[in-house]
């Protein structure tokens, strides 16, 4: 029952998580219209929604966090004697941390680089973030575990929900890369194309 709570407390915050992902996506893509992106984020960092954004997202992920590792304790409590063969591809457990610590360590990073910006000037800030190689790379290894991370735990809650078809599951990978692919094109675009 109390694996159950954490278990619900992880999937709440994680959807609250994806939703903010999709619209930060969407309005990342005003980019590609300088005045659109210059105009909303000057609203948006000027504003006390940034703020309130930001307290929702941190304890979004906190919960998210501290539910993962509550169920994880539990399930290694219970599985005593690991299995010999897996049905699917099998991802080494501490595998698994080091990626979810690093996912944890690009959010803030990315957080930290945001907080930091010009706030009358992002477009300027985003543009020369990103002609450094390295933070063009860093980048997309961040969108890559987040891609992964975001591809599994969407097919465990449609799993959940019942729904193991293969449509699904295909759904669930073009909404995924849709999403990686519309954060990933801004870098790509300024570190390639931008003088």
């Amino acid at each position: 029952m109390i694996l159950q709570l954490h278990k619900r407390k992880m999937a709440i915050a994680g959807m609250l998580m994806t939703v903010y992902l999709v619209i930060h996506m969407l309005t990342n893509l005003s980019f590609f219209c300088e005045d659109s992106f210059s105009s909303f984020y000057a609203w948006y960092n000027g504003s006390i929604v940034r703020w309130l954004v930001l307290v929702v997202m941190a304890t979004a992920v906190g919960i998210h966090v501290k539910a993962a590792v509550k169920i994880r304790k539990a399930n290694a409590k219970a599985r005593r004697i690991q299995y010999t063969k897996h049905d699917k591809f099998h991802i080494p457990a501490p595998f698994v941390t080091v990626s979810i610590i690093f996912l944890l360590s690009f959010i803030l990073v990315h957080v930290f680089q945001t907080l930091n910006f010009d706030s009358e000037n992002v477009y300027g800030e985003l543009q020369q973030l990103f002609q450094s190689e390295i933070m063009v790379l860093f980048y997309l290894a961040g969108l890559f575990v987040l891609m992964m991370h975001l591809s599994h735990s969407l097919a465990n809650v449609l799993q959940t929900l019942g729904k193991t078809s293969v449509t699904c599951h295909a759904m669930v990978w073009v909404a995924v890369l849709l999403l990686s692919g519309g954060f990933a094109s801004i870098p790509l675009y300024i570190y390639f194309v931008m003088p």
